[in-house]
């Protein structure tokens, strides 16, 4: 976190960072080392942003929502998934 403290402005902040990241890469033709660069800069900031998130946001979805546990439990489900995902990206070259 470091875009001035409110978890609810930061995390707003890291999706788009994280979206402009995307619109770089696709926006680099396949094979541009750019394309990887972007790709592991856009990995970096979701691990970060994802535990960020698991720290401070869901524990207080979990005390505050009538049905916060399935929320949580459900983000986190996700989050899963993404990571698996970002695990497969990290062997990949820029020009697959």
């Amino acid at each position: 976190m470091g875009h001035g403290g409110d978890v609810i402005a930061e995390l707003t902040t890291d999706h788009r960072e994280v979206e402009e990241l995307f619109g770089k890469i696709a926006a680099v033709p396949s094979g541009n080392e750019q394309r990887k660069k972007y790709a592991d800069q856009a990995v970096i900031e979701l691990v970060r942003h994802s535990i960020a998130e698991e720290v401070y946001l869901y524990p207080a979805v979990r005390e505050f929502l009538p049905d916060g546990d399935t929320v949580a439990d459900k983000e986190i489900e996700d989050h899963a998934e993404a990571e698996r995902t970002m695990k497969a990206l990290e062997g990949v070259d820029a020009a697959d």
